[in-house]
C-alpha cells in the first residue's frame, strides 16, 4: 500500500493578516470552514490549521495532477469528539480514488502545523 504524505507549518500572524482581505477568504476556505472559525474565540488560529491542513493536502497529493485540485475542494471539517478531517470535493475525490486522508493539527505559540497521510 502506497502511502503518500505532506507536512504544513504556517504563521496563525500571517493568516491574520492575510483574512483582512475578503478576496482571499472566500478564495480559500469554504463557508463551514469560515462558520466554525469566527465562532471561536480566535478565529485566525483556527483558520491558519485549516490553511496548513489544505496545504499539507495538496502535498500529499503532489503527483496526481494536484493543480486541478484549488483550496475550496479540500474542506476540514470536525468529526463527531471534535478531531478534524478532510472532506474532499469532486475533483480531489477522483485523483483519490477509494484512498482516505487523514489529518493532524496542532498549534504553538504563533504556528500551525498540520500533518496528512494518503493510504
Amino acid at each position: 500500500m502506497a502511502l503518500n504524505s505532506g507536512i504544513d507549518v504556517i504563521s496563525i500572524t500571517r493568516i491574520r493578516n492575510a483574512a483582512r482581505s475578503a478576496r482571499f477568504l472566500e478564495r480559500v476556505f469554504t463557508r463551514g470552514e469560515l462558520d466554525y472559525a469566527y465562532s471561536k474565540r480566535d478565529p485566525h488560529r483556527h483558520l491558519a490549521g485549516r490553511f496548513a491542513a489544505k496545504e499539507a493536502c495538496l502535498k500529499a497529493l503532489r503527483g496526481s495532477n494536484q493543480g486541478a485540485v484549488s483550496f475550496k475542494d479540500i474542506e476540514v471539517v470536525k468529526r463527531d469528539g471534535g478531531r478534524p478531517a478532510i472532506t474532499l470535493g469532486p475533483t480531489a475525490k477522483e485523483l483519490l480514488g477509494t484512498k482516505k486522508a487523514h489529518l493532524s493539527i496542532s498549534y504553538s505559540g504563533d504556528i500551525a502545523l498540520a500533518f496528512v497521510s494518503i493510504a
